[in-house]
């Protein structure tokens, strides 16, 4: 309770407080200046005290305030919130629609307890009885397991759905509740999972005035139910689809999904593979904004798909701006997805591939997107040239998060300045050749450009195919003071075990006393520092004594 007194009150002070200092503020300003202001209802001379319109600035009760009472209740979780309700009936009256705004309700099976008809079960959430009485405060509900007919009540202000059943319940009821989706008027996002729907229940969905967001898992849609689900696909604005396997899947010729913005696919099982017609469905998005294309299963295996690429126009999505593929597709693939993108002047900011072979035609294709980059992790991709990483350090001047992978310290040096000086985040390892150590200083030099960096993580990445075996040393006589400006770092991070081919700095005690000395916010270095596993805890044990997390 003494935390709730004290997050609310601190909050109350400070907005006095600052209602003050701007009263000060106002009585020191010109007298012409203070009247010029005729908006108000009254008029404020220099001389006016601050009791003049204390009344109108400063109300009695500031709790009464929504945008005090929601910023309050932000920081509060469920039990401080049930204990503001308790404090008074005014408290109760403010504090009762965040205390009832999420609500999730449910049962699991218990490990430590079973019956004669199985395993018992327990409930999670609040009970049924107290959800019914509060059923008009609540606006995002999720139901799994036994839900004692929750989804059957009326919920006028409920805005997001969640229903999760086991696989094999057969509870017929459970079939066609969303028949009653009409019950929900106000219902903007509906997340199904394992729960079979007929053809009236996507007739209802399809009929629904305010659904934008639809989101499915574990889900088989029969043939028939097709084009119904393809009907209410037509309205949303946002699709996510997790192990969904659609029978005669097949899009009909000319349907076209304009309002789609978001389109989320991922499957990990065999049966819901079929790359071709997710493809395209994409191809029926030509809106989309963001677009998660994976194939998590597949990318493990190493398979390559059976998709056909040359059906995509360029410029074919042109306000796409985050793009994530975990596929194993072809360089010639990742090139037609890359320039079917924005115009000739690009429009990805958020860019990520998984498993994908990129090779020489998908970095050409890269480079279209260079002028527009914020986010971009390629630490998984495989056949990614050293030189394809120089020319994103030297020409991404929007960058600010990067994964990559093994750079030669060749390419750093001959490629110029690195244009990317807005990174905070950055995965990186930099190789020598057994006669190239001597450019350690300069690759610290360029490193020494990031003065906004806030994390830095030297890692071998998978898919590492480089012969050289030399690392970047963190080590003063190889150059590390020059990266004293570095000064907003944070976190640094290192391979974990010393085994051959990991990332190892090699640090010593002078090199520690450097960084603590100039890194004064660096809370946080993982990994191992040294070889020698009795050296390397050493100086773990010396930074835990001075606050750096290990």
């Amino acid at each position: 309770m003494n935390s709730v007194w004290g997050t609310s009150w601190r909050v109350i002070i400070g907005w006095c407080t600052d209602a003050k200092k701007m009263s000060s503020r106002l009585s020191s300003r010109s007298h012409s200046l203070i009247n010029s202001h005729s908006q108000l209802p009254f008029t404020i001379t220099a001389q006016t005290p601050l009791q003049a319109f204390k009344p109108a600035m400063l109300p009695e009760r500031p709790l009464e305030i929504p945008e005090i009472t929601g910023l309050v209740a932000s920081y509060l979780d469920k039990k401080d919130l049930a204990r503001c309700v308790q404090v008074s009936k005014r408290w109760k009256h403010l504090f009762l629609p965040h205390r009832w705004r999420v609500v999730r309700v449910g049962s699991k099976p218990s490990k430590h307890f079973s019956s004669r008809h199985g395993k018992s079960r327990y409930r999670i959430g609040p009970h049924p009885s107290d959800v019914y009485h509060h059923r008009h405060l609540i606006q995002d509900l999720s139901l799994s397991g036994d839900t004692a007919g929750l989804e059957k009540y009326n919920y006028p202000i409920l805005r997001k759905l969640t229903v999760d059943y086991q696989i094999g319940a057969e509870d017929p009821e459970r079939e066609v509740f969303l028949e009653l989706i009409e019950m929900f008027p106000s219902l903007v996002d509906l997340d199904i999972g394992r729960i079979k729907l007929t053809p009236s229940s996507w007739s209802a969905l399809s009929a629904h005035p305010h659904l934008r967001n639809l989101s499915l898992c574990h889900m088989v849609i029969k043939a028939m139910d097709a084009s119904l689900f393809w009907d209410v696909c037509k309205k949303l604005e946002s699709l996510t689809l997790t192990n969904v396997v659609i029978r005669g899947g097949t899009i009909s010729t000319g349907v076209v999904f304009d309002r789609l913005s978001k389109l989320d696919i991922s499957t990990d099982d065999n049966e819901g593979r079929n790359t071709q017609d997710q493809l395209d469905l994409t191809l029926r998005c030509p809106n989309l904004k963001d677009l998660r294309w994976c194939d998590l299963q597949g990318v493990e295996v190493g398979e390559h798909p059976n998709v056909d690429t040359n059906c995509i126009p360029k410029g074919w999505w042109p306000h796409l701006q985050r793009l994530h593929i975990a596929q194993n597709l072809r360089g010639t693939e990742v090139a037609s997805i890359l320039e079917g993108i924005g115009d000739e002047r690009g429009k990805l900011t958020h860019l990520m591939f998984d498993g994908c072979f990129v090779r020489r035609q998908g970095s050409k294709a890269l480079h279209l997107h260079f002028a527009t980059l914020v986010d971009l992790n390629l630490a998984e991709c495989r056949f990614v040239s050293s030189s394809t990483f120089r020319d994103i350090l030297c020409s991404c001047p929007s960058l600010e998060i990067l994964y990559a992978k093994g750079v030669l310290a060749r390419d750093v040096v001959a490629g110029g300045s690195w244009a990317c000086q807005q990174l905070r985040e950055l995965k990186i390892c930099f190789l020598f050749g057994s006669l190239e150590m001597y450019l350690q200083e300069a690759v610290f030099e360029r490193l020494s450009t990031l003065t906004r960096l806030v994390r830095l993580e030297m890692h071998i990445p998978k898919y590492q195919f480089y012969e050289e075996k030399g690392k970047l040393e963190f080590r003063l006589e190889n150059g590390l003071d020059h990266l004293a400006s570095l000064r907003q770092l944070t976190y640094l991070d290192f391979d974990r075990q010393p085994e051959s081919g990991a990332y190892v700095p090699q640090m010593g005690k002078d090199e520690v006393v450097w960084m603590l000395a100039n890194w004064k916010r660096l809370t946080i270095i993982s990994g191992t520092l040294n070889r020698n596993l009795r050296e390397d805890q050493r100086l773990k044990d010396a930074l835990k004594l001075l606050g750096v997390k290990v």
